[in-house]
């Protein structure tokens, strides 16, 4: 075995926990022993830790923090396939220090349906096939109408229950009478398919369970883990390779997903619902051979199936770069990054100019103190930089809560007029301030604990953006006196109202984050 510690790239934060918790308890041990993980604003391990599950974006920042990775004797990225934005910039990093500081540093590079040979060329490495376990599936497709990208949440939720009802009417005995697992693109198609299959569900006595990455840990354990009855696993697309189910053998796939993309909106990082590619159709159908023969129910036709791409496109060449570009930034001067697909150059400029306006850059495109700053916080640079603000005028507290909206799923139900880039109306609301109007609706159900709060507000959203909001104020410099601005940090008056001064405050910190966003409302 290699000295050093051995640190696994997961393409998600669900799949590096779940991922732990199970070599742990193969090795009979809890995590943060031998094995542990780190994702964005949480880390479970010890001095004993020597398995690390981490996502992607956290190499980048222990590489900036630490150039020469000291401590790791091998770097496994899992899941290439998925082509990452931060996959591929950890991999240029990595091949960049074995290459120079470290050349005995061990790269190892995993998928089942990844493009292997371009890789292997890329590092100069052999390639490796460990064949797996599989058993015949049967795929079915839709004989008319595909479910898309455009369709309503309605109709997918309807296509999606049938499909359910139909399932679970197998007879005891069937090899397909295991459990369910139904792949849909997010959150927020999970919990309205949830409703739609619960009439069936109660009708074969089944139980009903989502997957995915918002979820407590509790509820992904009990997603993951064989149950006394029949499930239904309702489930993003972390199922499709990253984490195995046992116990299923009928896969219903609505053929969508969510992809990353940069929001001329709101200027962050957005997801948007796309058709997936043949890859990742047949990892999906693939779930259903895990233990026997099984099959796939595919929500859209043949025709429709055969039209997709082989792969799915890598997000370099459509993702907004200032967090990579920041990232790079901070590492010591070396020779010129090389990456396995090059991002667009007018890219690279528009990120560079961006964190210019942020300050995070000086003219010549050196990191800025103030970048510095801003690269510690786990956050779009964006981000960074109003939260950093709103510290500096002594409201840590609010521009943590004021980052955290921005940054989590919208709060509202239906909201349709967010920064994400979801649907809008012709009007919007007349107010002074969208994002102020969350943080007093967010402070309203936080006094509740977010029990009994406006049914327009998602719970599950509120608590996200509590436990994002408190993690980010302790990145800016913990509890109490704030040390950026050397001076308390204001709260929020008995009434849980925002101070005479807090909105003008607030409003220049997210103007601070937003500079290109500037405009009056006529």
């Amino acid at each position: 075995a290699a000295p050093g510690e051995v640190v696994v790239l997961e393409p998600r934060r669900l799949a590096a926990r779940l991922a732990a918790r199970r070599v742990a308890a193969e090795l009979g041990e809890g995590p943060g022993g031998l094995v542990g993980w780190q994702v964005r604003f949480e880390h479970v391990g010890s001095a004993r830790t020597r398995l690390r599950f981490v996502t992607e974006g956290i190499l980048a920042r222990r590489l900036a923090a630490d150039p020469e990775l000291r401590g790791v004797g091998t770097v496994v990225l899992d899941e290439f396939h998925e082509r990452h934005l931060a996959g591929d910039f950890a991999l240029a990093l990595l091949r960049r220090l074995r290459g120079a500081r470290r050349p005995d540093l061990r790269l190892v590079v995993m998928s089942a349906t990844l493009e292997a040979e371009p890789v292997a060329r890329f590092l100069d490495a052999p390639l490796l096939s460990v064949p797996g376990r599989s058993h015949p599936v049967e795929i079915e497709h839709a004989e008319r109408e595909s479910l898309a990208p455009s369709s309503s949440p309605a109709e997918v939720a309807a296509r999606v229950a049938a499909a359910v009802a139909r399932a679970l009417s197998a007879a005891p005995g069937d090899e397909r009478s295991g459990d369910v697992l139904v792949f849909l693109a997010g959150a927020a198609e999970i919990r309205r398919a949830l409703e739609a299959c619960r009439p069936a569900a109660e009708r074969h006595g089944a139980d009903l369970v989502a997957l995915h990455g918002d979820l407590p840990a509790a509820e992904q354990d009990r997603a993951v883990r064989p149950g006394p009855r029949r499930k239904v696993i309702l489930s993003t697309n972390v199922a499709e390779s990253s984490v195995t189910i046992p116990g299923v053998t009928l896969v219903i796939d609505t053929g969508l997903a969510r992809a990353v993309r940069h929001s001329p909106w709101s200027g962050l990082p957005a997801r948007e619902t796309v058709r997936i590619s043949l890859a990742a159709a047949a990892q999906r159908a693939g779930r259903a051979g895990r233990l026997g023969p099984g099959r796939c129910l595919r929500l859209y036709t043949r025709a429709d199936h055969d039209r997709r791409a082989a792969h799915d496109p890598p997000e370099v060449r459509r993702a907004d770069l200032a967090e990579t570009v920041l990232a790079l930034r901070a590492l010591p001067a070396a020779e010129p990054l090389a990456w396995l697909d090059p991002p667009a150059p007018a890219a690279v400029e528009a990120a560079e100019r961006l964190l210019e306006r942020l300050c995070a850059l000086d003219t010549a495109g050196r990191l800025t103190d103030l970048g510095r700053r801003m690269l510690r916080l786990p956050l779009h640079p964006r981000l960074a930089r109003t939260a950093l603000a709103a510290a500096e005028a002594g409201l840590a507290d609010a521009g943590a809560l004021v980052a955290a909206l921005l940054g989590e799923r919208d709060i509202r139900r239906a909201a349709r007029t967010g920064w994400h880039g979801e649907e809008r109306p012709g009007r919007l609301s007349a107010g002074p301030s969208d994002l102020l109007d969350r943080v007093e609706a967010f402070r309203e159900a936080e006094r509740r604990g977010f029990r009994g709060t406006d049914e327009t507000l998602d719970p599950g959203a509120l608590r996200a953006v509590a436990r994002a909001r408190d993690q980010i104020r302790r990145a800016c410099g913990g509890d109490g006196d704030d040390p950026a601005a050397g001076r308390p940090a204001a709260r929020a008056g008995p009434a849980g109202g925002r101070p005479p001064d807090e909105e003008t405050a607030l409003g220049r910190a997210v103007l601070a984050g937003f500079p290109d966003r500037v405009a009056r409302r006529r």
